[in-house]
């Protein structure tokens, strides 16, 4: 009998078996690599949410894919893409492990209409090193963003994009610092304009004469009082040629006894002799050390004082 004789189909079947086998213990990165089903689109966001018509939004799409595969998006016609309207794109690859890579493209799209507004869709195109395609997937995104109506909202014009914006400098404040500055100048010489009028004024009101009576009255006082006759002279000096300017209005104060001759003679006063004599007596003393006596000194007081009088309505 053959019953122990060994079956034909024995070695085939067990070739099928072990080819099975490999198969099954191939990497699946290797297999995704090479039908493409491995591509995944991770996530898309949109930044600003909230914008006015016209400004533009920066949409992100993140996909991954085995190595070895190229991917571009695709976006519709411009119909389809309404109310959005391309203005750029960026496109960024990264490797994550070996087999493994990443894609990032950042899609710059201005707005319009009003309201909120829902994400066109897209395609991703999967090619081979070749440019083969290998696969097309068509996503639509759930994110949307909100337009603001503060513009119309048929408005179609594209918004600029924003610079940056230096601070301002601040003219009022300063225009104001000015101002008061100013203002305080202004305050401050007014008070001392109509401080001076106020004293000249008073100055113009005082009688001279009465003032020099006044002034004689006390030296004389003073000089009965132990005063010593050359300070009594000084003072008596300087009293008289106080009055002389105020009172005849001439440089007596500052001036030399010769100019004061001088001024006095062409105005013509009555008591010109009298006055000289004291001014001269006066010098004597300052300049000339000459040593007069009490009585004498009392005498210079008492005509002084004469002088004062006569000369109150004096005669030029």
């Amino acid at each position: 009998m053959n019953g122990g004789t060994d079956h034909p189909g024995s070695p085939m079947r067990a070739a099928t078996l072990l080819l099975a086998l490999l198969l099954a213990a191939l990497p699946f990165p290797l297999l995704a690599g090479q039908t493409g089903t491995a591509s995944t689109v991770l996530g898309v966001s949109v930044e600003p949410d909230s914008l006015y018509a016209g400004e533009r939004v920066i949409c992100a799409v993140r996909v991954r894919h085995p190595e070895g595969t190229l991917v571009s998006i695709e976006l519709p016609d411009s119909t389809a893409l309404e109310p959005f309207y391309p203005v750029g794109q960026k496109h960024s690859s990264s490797m994550l492990s070996r087999g493994l890579a990443e894609e990032r493209f950042e899609l710059e799209l201005a707005v319009f209409g009003s309201g909120s507004q829902r994400l066109p869709a897209f395609a991703l195109l999967f090619r081979d090193t070749r440019g083969r395609m290998l696969e097309r997937q068509e996503y639509r995104p759930a994110s949307s963003v909100f337009v603001r109506t503060l513009t119309p909202p048929g408005m179609l014009e594209l918004r600029p994009l924003k610079p940056p914006v230096d601070p301002d400098f601040p003219f009022p404040l300063l225009t104001a610092l000015l101002l008061a500055v100013f203002g305080m100048a202004g305050v401050v010489l007014l008070a001392l304009f109509i401080i001076k009028r106020k004293v000249r004024l008073f100055a113009e009101t005082v009688d001279p004469a009465q003032e020099a009576r006044r002034k004689l009255g006390k030296l004389h006082n003073r000089l009965s009082s132990g005063l010593p006759p050359a300070e009594c002279y000084a003072e008596l000096s300087a009293v008289m040629r106080e009055y002389l300017e105020r009172h005849y209005h001439i440089r007596a104060l500052e001036a030399v006894t010769q100019e004061i001759e001088r001024d006095l003679r062409k105005l013509g006063v009555s008591s010109f002799d009298a006055i000289m004599n004291l001014l001269r007596q006066a010098d004597l003393v300052k300049f000339a050390d000459s040593r007069p006596s009490a009585e004498e000194t009392r005498n210079s007081t008492r005509q002084a004082e004469e002088i004062v009088s006569s000369g109150r309505s004096g005669s030029h």
